[in-house]
Parts: C-alpha cells; sequence; structure tokens
C-alpha cells in the first residue's frame, strides 16, 4: 500500500499548479517548472548550470524544486530561491542561468528576478519568464542548458521558452 501511495504521489506532483494561484508574486511558494516542449524534462540546477533534465532520484527532484519568491528587484516579478541550497538564487550572467548565493547587490537583485508572463506557446495554461533587467529576454532551454535570450517569434524559441509551474518534486 505505502508504495501505490508513492506512486499517487509522484503521479500528482506532475500536475500542474493552478496558473491564477500562482500569478501572485507575492506569495512565496514551492514549485517545480516543467519544460512545454519537453513534458518529461524539468528546471533545474546542477553543479551551479541551469537546465532541463529527466527527474530520477531524489537529488533531482531536490535539485528541480525552488522557492518561488518576490522578486529581489521588484516584488511584481519572481525570483527562485534553491529548496536545498537555500540562498542561492537562478540568475542570468552572461546570458545563461546559474545558481548563485545572493550577495545582495543591484546586479544581483536584477539578473535574479524574472517577470511572469503568459505563455509564449500556449497563453492559457503556461509562462514565461521574462528577465527583469533586460526586458523583451526570456528565459528557455538550448541544448538542455537555460539561457536568457531576446524574444523571438519562431516556433522553436516559443515552445523552448514556454514552461508549466507544477506541484513541487521535493518535499
Amino acid at each position: 500500500m505505502k508504495n501505490a501511495f508513492s506512486a499517487l504521489a509522484i503521479i500528482l506532483s506532475a500536475l500542474p499548479i493552478s496558473i491564477s494561484a500562482s500569478i501572485n508574486p507575492a506569495i512565496a511558494q514551492r514549485i517545480s517548472i516543467q519544460s512545454y516542449n519537453y513534458p518529461n524534462q524539468y528546471i533545474r540546477h546542477k553543479i551551479g548550470i541551469g537546465e532541463i533534465s529527466e527527474i530520477s532520484s531524489v537529488l533531482d527532484r531536490a535539485d528541480a524544486t525552488f522557492l518561488q519568491k518576490p522578486g529581489l528587484a521588484s516584488t511584481s516579478c519572481l525570483s527562485f530561491e534553491s529548496s536545498n541550497f537555500p540562498g542561492l538564487f537562478l540568475r542570468h550572467s552572461f546570458g545563461q542561468i546559474v545558481l548563485n548565493v545572493n550577495n545582495n547587490t543591484d546586479l544581483f537583485r536584477k539578473d535574479a528576478t524574472f517577470c511572469l508572463k503568459p505563455g509564449l506557446a500556449n497563453s492559457k495554461s503556461s509562462v514565461s519568464f521574462e528577465s527583469y533587467n533586460y526586458p523583451t529576454y526570456y528565459i528557455r532551454h538550448k541544448d538542455a542548458k537555460l539561457y536568457i535570450d531576446p524574444f523571438n517569434s519562431n516556433t522553436l524559441f516559443l515552445q523552448d521558452a514556454t514552461f508549466n509551474l507544477v506541484a513541487p518534486l521535493s518535499p
């Protein structure tokens, strides 16, 4: 019976969170972020680098769980703190998404703040994350790594820059 509950918990954890419940950046909550065009892959950090990958281990689940917080540079946007490394946030640095310690500088706060937008490939049930300090640049995956890239209307970019907010993969 315990295995049945564990399997059910894993299935439930992959269900999308209501976008309306997640759109209030003032509310801190634990989340995971699923790739739109690779639904079996999730945003995670691995050795300090932001990427998407399939999740199979307890460590993978922990690395793919974040505390969505009010944006460090603007509370109308969001910042993503690692759940298994508190004090470390996803931020962009030279265009790549990395996991860094919050050094409380103005640049760090701006680099670690992303504004929630309707999904570029699916505006009804998905989201995209626009850089706070580089408007029109969005988090997207390329070759499994995460970057901020300028908006592009081609289908691949739109899909790579679209995600689903889901229940946290790790408690």
